[in-house]
């Protein structure tokens, strides 16, 4: 366990402190980067999966939960660099940071309203300063809740997912995004969970417990393990049940 995670682990014992400290933290480390430093590697290696299967990428990448654009800079850059120029790409988050802990997302304080905050301005400014053309990409803003509608897919012409990143933390801004995911998502595609080991290794918490209700739901699919990224992320590929 990382020094940080360390001192995090103390200081949630006393919600105030840590939740002063998260920001003051992110405040101070202002600078345009990832909090996941394994995941821009999970994306690149999950496209190039896809495009091994068949030699062509037939999808789109999805990624929830965008903070300040790092990932989805780099997702852009990836798919440029492999020639995968067919890839639409859609990003989803409220700007606002998250939305108030409930029910089992109150686990342990680690998850707070307001926490990960970046203004759609600022993330606009951060992926077209670094080449990102904004008229080629598609940004949803909003609360899960409101925002993943069914009128949304009248909106924008979305296609299968190939690579999907869910940087959503709350175990029920998973369910939501999986739901809302569930007309294109198809056998091939790459599902990225950051927060897969932010509770440890329980399937009763977090992205976890939803992914398997995912599952149990669709047992249509059958998900081969693919690997750990740093810090608690975890991939998988969707099969066809057989």
């Amino acid at each position: 366990m990382s020094f940080k995670s360390r001192v995090e682990d103390i200081l949630r014992h006393c919600p105030p402190l840590f939740r002063f400290t998260s920001r003051l933290y992110h405040r101070l480390h202002g600078s345009f980067r990832t909090l996941s430093p394994g995941a821009p590697g999970a994306i690149r290696k999950g496209f190039e999966l896809v495009r091994a299967r068949d030699g062509a990428v037939h999808g789109d990448y999805y990624e929830f939960g965008l903070f300040r654009g790092y990932t989805f800079l780099q997702a852009w850059n990836h798919c440029r660099e492999l020639g995968l120029d067919e890839v639409n790409f859609h990003g989803f988050d409220s700007f606002e940071g998250l939305p108030p802990a409930e029910g089992i997302d109150q686990a342990d304080g680690r998850f707070f309203e307001g926490q990960f905050a970046c203004s759609r301005e600022e993330v606009e400014r951060n992926l077209a300063g670094n080449g990102v053309d904004l008229d080629k990409i598609n940004l949803v803003q909003g609360y899960y809740e409101d925002s993943l509608t069914e009128t949304l897919r009248t909106q924008h012409a979305f296609k299968p997912a190939a690579v999907v990143l869910l940087d959503c933390d709350y175990y029920s801004s998973t369910v939501t995004a999986l739901k809302w995911l569930e007309p294109y998502i198809q056998p091939g595609t790459v599902l990225l969970f950051d927060d897969w080991f932010s509770y440890g290794d329980s399937d009763e918490l977090g992205q976890q417990k939803a992914f398997q209700e995912y599952l149990e739901r669709h047992p249509q699919y059958r998900a081969e393990d693919l690997w750990e990224f740093e810090n608690h992320g975890k991939g998988f590929v969707l099969h066809a049940a057989s």
